[in-house]
């Protein structure tokens, strides 16, 4: 399906998202030069979340939604990361809370619908997207995997590092959907 809104007002782009429907890269909202705000409110978010949750997936998740307007605020972004911290394993052999919790609402965002999810096409910008933030994890970490990350950042808090996955998060988001980007 088509998307009904490209360029539009904010109050389209919300309403856009508020009736379900996921973007595309035709959609783009103006914030008003507020992008690095966000960015930066991201960040520091993901900083006092993880310590106020104590789970880094909900941490980010809940960064990304009160720093960007147009994340969805849902419930269900947030319960799906219940399980997902510290690299959903007692081992930390899986992908890092931060770096799933980004995943989570990237591809709430613009990620396939279930009536969708058979064409392969529709999740080439969620993953897109997410490829990114993966780039900033391997370039920063050298992984994604939460041991490799806590290896590496040793000397730094998990706070820390869900502070540079929501601001990078975010940063990947704005600039796709925002008119012109970050």
């Amino acid at each position: 399906m088509e998307p009904s809104v490209r360029a539009g007002s904010r109050r389209e782009f919300l309403g856009f998202l508020a009736a379900g429907q996921v973007l595309t890269e035709k959609n783009k909202v103006a914030l008003g030069g507020k992008a690095e705000e966000a960015i930066a409110r991201a960040a520091s978010l993901g900083r006092d979340y993880t310590r106020q949750y104590n789970n880094c997936t909900q941490a980010v998740i809940a960064a990304l939604q009160d720093a960007i307007e147009f994340v969805p605020k849902s419930g269900d972004f947030f319960l799906a990361g219940s399980c997902l911290h510290g690299g959903a394993t007692t081992t930390g052999n899986a992908n890092c809370g931060g770096f799933t919790g980004a995943g989570i609402v990237i591809g709430g965002l613009c990620g396939p619908t279930r009536e969708q999810a058979s064409d392969p096409t529709t999740m080439k910008l969620s993953t897109a997207l997410l490829q990114q933030v993966a780039a900033k994890f391997e370039e920063t970490y050298g992984s994604v995997i939460c041991k490799d990350v806590r290896r590496a950042k040793a000397k730094e808090k998990c706070e820390e590092v869900m502070a540079r996955a929501a601001a990078w998060a975010a940063e990947v988001i704005l600039k796709q959907f925002t008119k012109g980007g970050v």
